[in-house]
């Protein structure tokens, strides 16, 4: 029993997002048949952001245009919470503005829908084993392209608090947190004990409306706290 148990272990761990059930089955078939195991697959961006959480995983394969969240502002999380797990993007999307988009944000790979097994499997092998795919299409891509209207984030509440409600702690912790960064990091960068680093996390919780560090990471994606705020003297 133990035997096997390792021997499960050792085989390639992947996830897939896609709103598609035909297209999860199809990469899932293909993946498995070359000796991988696909042990989650998720209909919208945020299932696969709260699965890596819970499990570990080799590479992550992940769809753009997805409901709750979309593929964009699912990897630009997923690349602060997991930033050594490759991800291949496949799409329909093959316009070279949203491969620059997702490139810009982080994905090691970009794949039309229409990638034959084959093609697939030898895109996924290459990643697992720390390659970055050469992405090819029929125009330059430009790094500095603009978001596409409508991706990358899911447009902001109206109820959404404003800077200025948070304090300036609150501010460098959320900008910390958004960076990927757990409790004992952002205590040893502010100087903090543990008891006000938890005071502080539930007030910015409470001011911010959400539950747990994945959804403030992503008010703070939004919000440009990852990048801004982190003056720490």
């Amino acid at each position: 029993m133990g035997q096997a148990v390792e021997k499960k272990r050792s085989m390639p761990h992947v996830a897939i997002a896609d709103d598609h059930e035909l297209f999860r089955k199809i990469y899932t078939l293909t993946l498995e048949s070359a000796g991988m195991e696909v042990c989650c697959t998720a209909s919208t961006g945020k299932q696969l952001v709260d699965a890596i959480q819970e499990h570990k995983h080799d590479i992550l394969l992940l769809d753009i245009a997805m409901p709750e969240m979309d593929g964009l502002a699912a990897l630009t999380i997923l690349k602060y919470l997991a930033p050594e797990i490759p991800i291949l993007v496949i799409s329909y999307m093959t316009d070279p503005t949203y491969m620059a988009r997702a490139l810009e944000l982080g994905a090691d790979g970009y794949l039309s829908k229409g990638v034959s097994p084959t093609e697939l499997i030898s895109s996924v092998d290459k990643l697992l084993a720390g390659e970055r795919l050469h992405i090819q299409t029929s125009q330059p891509i430009d790094p500095s392209a603009p978001s596409i209207p409508g991706l990358a984030f899911p447009k902001e509440e109206p109820n959404s608090p404003e800077a200025e409600d948070l304090t300036d702690q609150e501010q460098l912790i959320l900008s910390l947190i958004a960076m990927g960064n757990d409790n004992q990091a952002i205590m040893e960068t502010l100087h903090i004990s543990k008891n006000t680093l938890k005071t502080h996390t539930r007030n910015l919780f409470a001011k911010l409306g959400v539950n747990d560090r994945t959804q403030a990471a992503i008010w703070a994606l939004q919000n440009g706290y990852a990048f801004e705020h982190l003056e720490v003297s």
